[in-house]
C-alpha cells in the first residue's frame, strides 16, 4: 500500500509540478543553459512545500492515509486545504 501511495504521490507531482515552474520569457537576460540552474530547485522546493502533509503522512506511517492524501492533491492549492492536510497528518492516530 505504501509502495503504491508513494508512486501516485510522485505522479501527481511531476503532473502539479508543470504549473509550479515559470516559462523562460525570450526577453529575459539570461541565457537558456542557465534556466535549469535557477528554476529546477525552485520548482522542486514548492512541490515538497505543496506535499509536505504527505511527506508527514507517509514518514509517519498513519493508519488512514488516503484521505489526508486526496485533501492535499485536490484542495492542497488553496490554503484552507493546505493546513487541513496538514493538522490531518500531525494529529496522532487513536
Amino acid at each position: 500500500m505504501l509502495k503504491k501511495t508513494l508512486a501516485l504521490l510522485i505522479a501527481s507531482g511531476i503532473l502539479w509540478s508543470g504549473g509550479c515552474v515559470p516559462a523562460p520569457r525570450m526577453h529575459m537576460d539570461i541565457s537558456w543553459p542557465w534556466f535549469p540552474v535557477f528554476y529546477v530547485p525552485f520548482g522542486l522546493v514548492s512541490m515538497a512545500l505543496y506535499f509536505l502533509p504527505t511527506i508527514v503522512i507517509l514518514a509517519r506511517r498513519k493508519k488512514n492515509v488516503l484521505g489526508p492524501i486526496l485533501v492535499n492533491i485536490l484542495l492542497g492549492w488553496t490554503v484552507v486545504g493546505w493546513i487541513a492536510a496538514l493538522i490531518w497528518a500531525i494529529v496522532v492516530d487513536e
